[in-house]
């Protein structure tokens, strides 16, 4: 019979996705010496939806963590993050690094933390020059999203600190992603002239979101309006926007023009012409 200790997991978790549909943008494997060392000492990697786990085919001791312990001293295993939609990106506070020259560099030595990033999220300052890892496949046309390495000595260590040695939990380490933030901005063209008054965009009774409806000086029989704060995107919203009409004498007893507005989709980004940093998300809705 053959039995398997859980050793660790790494899992992905990307805060784009709220629904239950959730997926995972990246795939994770070993560097050729890790996968080596893993065959040598029967240890096999397990695919999940949101990352890999690590199990060692143990026989029936006793207490097989401890044995594992003493053969994980000194050791480093290595894996890479490899990037398979392209449209994360989009959907994501982060760039590739490697057409720069630089990649992503996630590890457990951050103590006691959880987390593989010094940061609440994976960001910018996780990048390093590619020539600084010294385990990066050098092979063409390898186009590593993120290196991360798994220190056994510092997991040995977090597993020595549960409360319940005799109930040691497997390690769960957590490379979080921020989801990104734009500028949305409603165009609304009115094909049928029905659009008068004084406009607004609200969130059931809130209209805090949105700036001023206007006229667009630009485009013909369009109106506009941006939001006044980056606003999240994710693939399940909780709350929507609807375009009014206000009284003009109380400019509170409104009229719903269009209810549940559309949401704006990843792949719209644009740069504002003076503040590169600053990206919107246009939606045009047809009134």
């Amino acid at each position: 019979m053959a039995f398997a200790t859980k050793l660790f997991r790494i899992a992905i978790l990307n805060n784009y996705y709220k629904s239950n549909n959730v997926q995972n943008d990246f795939d994770i494997e070993p560097t050729f010496s890790t996968a080596s060392w893993m065959v040598q000492r029967r240890v096999r990697m397990l695919g999940h939806s949101d990352g890999i786990e690590l199990i060692w085919l143990s026989q029936d001791y006793d207490h097989p963590l401890e044995l594992f312990k003493k053969k994980a001293e000194g050791i480093i295993l290595s894996f890479m993050m490899i990037l398979k939609n392209n449209q994360a990106l989009n959907l994501s506070e982060l760039d590739a690094g490697y057409p720069t020259g630089e990649v992503y560099y996630l590890s457990n030595r951050y103590g006691n933390s959880d987390l593989l990033h010094n940061k609440p999220f994976i960001s910018r300052s996780d990048l390093v020059k590619i020539q600084e890892v010294e385990h990066y496949p050098t092979q063409s046309g390898c186009n590593v999203f993120a290196m991360i390495d798994i220190d056994l000595t510092h997991w040995v260590d977090l597993l020595s600190k549960q409360k319940e040695p005799l109930f040691t939990k497997p390690i769960l380490y957590k490379i979080k992603i921020q989801n990104r933030a734009t500028f949305w901005r409603y165009y609304l063209v009115d094909t049928k002239k029905r659009l008068s008054g004084l406009l607004t965009i609200l969130c059931k009774e809130d209209g805090s979101y949105f700036s001023a409806v206007k006229a667009s000086t630009k485009l013909p029989n369009t109106y506009y309006a941006e939001s006044k704060m980056p606003m999240e995107l994710c693939d399940q919203y909780d709350r929507s926007f609807s375009l009014c009409e206000l009284d003009k004498s109380t400019k509170q007893n409104k009229t719903i023009v269009l209810e549940k507005l559309p949401y704006p989709t990843y792949d719209s980004l644009k740069k504002d012409k003076v503040n590169k940093k600053k990206l919107y998300s246009d939606i045009v809705v047809y009134v």
